[in-house]
């Protein structure tokens, strides 16, 4: 205690201060002759001895503090070690918390994070742990997507997965920041920004076009080409459609759009053109299970990148230009693909002086109201008479018959069946409904 708080000796009358520090010992005279006096000067001469002391004290506590978390964070490391890069996939995978997304966008998620593997591997093979992944590695990341040429889509698409896959692995990755994060949604200056996107769209083609294109593509491809000419369906819905989905006795092909199917469930219903459906009869019907374009849709289900790489080789065969630059920059964007086709059908629907409303309902559009108003049953003749007006890929086009109006059977008729129908003659009343299609189908009215 004396060597903290120090004491006092009583030297002739006056009391002195005496304190050691280290093994040294200090004397202070208080100038009081009073013991009293001389322990209140005592405690001031010692207040900033005491002060330094207890500092002294607390800066060994807390580096004992800081050795004891190393400590801590070693054994704990030993026995539940960080996440690994070549771990994290497996991770995002199996993980509850990332979104339930389709197979093949989840297969794009794969190959976006595989490149940033394949390069991280050859630009820093020195890291190892994902949480390793500092911002400057990631700034440099993002600079070399730009020295590539990339759209600014593109572009934003890999920062928005390699953010999500972050997040989503970063309990068990033991992160504390997310290098990938976006600035601008996240309100901080953290992260990387994203790219402004570029307003444009794709071009719709000429018929010209339309007609060499057609000329030039055989096997499945060419189904697929017409597919997307005469109903206007985007690229995945034409690749996965469904044989249970064309109805070639009624005429028509119902589909349900996978853009837009989770949030508003309506099928748009598309009449099938006769040349469609001239190339659709062409298959067997022991063939017509499961996906019209079977090769197509498995390729599109692994990635979509196989199916648009064919269709823009094919582009590109008849001297077709599908990208053109982006005006100061050193960049390209796509102008020309399968989404061309689809501005072609409505452009031609438009060239034929057809309603835009009944346009939208066969393409399918965001307006409910617009929808539940055109796509009623007593509209399908002018759908199909819309369709019909489509001129033929052929090499010398020209305007084709009007298609039958479909073939719908009469409410009063079906009611009149099954007035008075109970369980015992129910059976009778359904073999009546199937004469009265039967009879419908083969002439056209009931």
């Amino acid at each position: 205690m004396k060597t903290r708080k120090g004491y006092l000796v009583k030297r002739g009358k006056t009391y002195y201060a005496m304190w050691t520090v280290r093994g040294k010992k200090f004397q202070q005279s208080t100038g009081c002759t009073v013991e009293g006096k001389a322990r209140t000067k005592l405690a001031e001469i010692m207040q900033p001895h005491l002060i330094e002391n207890e500092k002294r004290h607390l800066e060994t506590v807390k580096t004992w503090i800081e050795s004891a978390n190393k400590d801590l964070v070693v054994l704990n490391e030993q026995k539940d070690p960080p996440l690994t890069i070549g771990g994290t996939w497996s991770e995002f995978k199996a993980s509850q918390n990332r979104p339930r997304t389709g197979k093949a966008t989840f297969a794009k998620y794969e190959i976006q994070w595989s490149r940033f593997h394949t390069w991280l591997e050859k630009q820093h093979p020195d890291v190892k742990a994902l949480r390793d992944i500092t911002p400057e590695i990631a700034e440099k990341f993002a600079a070399h997507l730009i020295s590539t040429k990339r759209s600014s889509g593109t572009f934003n698409k890999y920062m928005n997965v390699l953010s999500l896959i972050f997040r989503t692995v970063s309990e068990k990755a033991k992160l504390t920041t997310n290098p990938w994060a976006n600035p601008q949604k996240d309100g901080h200056g953290k992260g990387i920004r994203r790219m402004e996107k570029e307003i444009h769209g794709r071009r719709e083609l000429t018929l010209a076009e339309l007609q060499d294109v057609c000329a030039k593509s055989d096997g499945d491809l060419r189904l697929m080409l017409a597919i997307g000419i005469y109903t206007g369906l985007r690229l995945g819905d034409a690749a996965t459609l469904r044989w249970c989905e064309v109805d070639l006795v009624r005429g028509i092909i119902i589909r349900i759009p996978n853009k837009t199917g989770r949030k508003n469930p309506e099928p748009v219903k598309i009449p099938i053109h006769p040349t469609l459906r001239a190339m659709l009869e062409e298959s067997p019907k022991n063939d017509r299970v499961d996906f019209v374009l079977p090769r197509i849709a498995a390729d599109y289900r692994r990635h979509s990148s196989y199916v648009t790489d064919r269709i823009q080789a094919l582009f590109k065969k008849c001297k077709i230009e599908t990208t053109r630059k982006i005006e100061g920059r050193h960049q390209s964007q796509v102008e020309v693909g399968f989404h061309s086709l689809r501005h072609s059908f409505v452009s031609m629907c438009s060239e034929n002086k057809v309603p835009l409303a009944i346009v939208q309902g066969m393409v399918g559009h965001t307006n409910p109201a617009m929808t539940r108003h055109y796509d009623h049953a007593e509209h399908d003749a002018d759908k199909f008479a819309a369709v019909a007006l489509l001129p033929s890929m052929s090499k010398e086009p020209k305007a084709l018959p009007p298609a039958p109006a479909p073939r719908l059977i009469d409410a009063d008729a079906v009611l009149s069946i099954f007035e008075g129908a109970n369980a015992k003659n129910l059976k009778s009343k359904l073999a009546e409904l199937h004469v009265l299609v039967e009879k419908t189908t083969k002439s056209g009215t009931p």
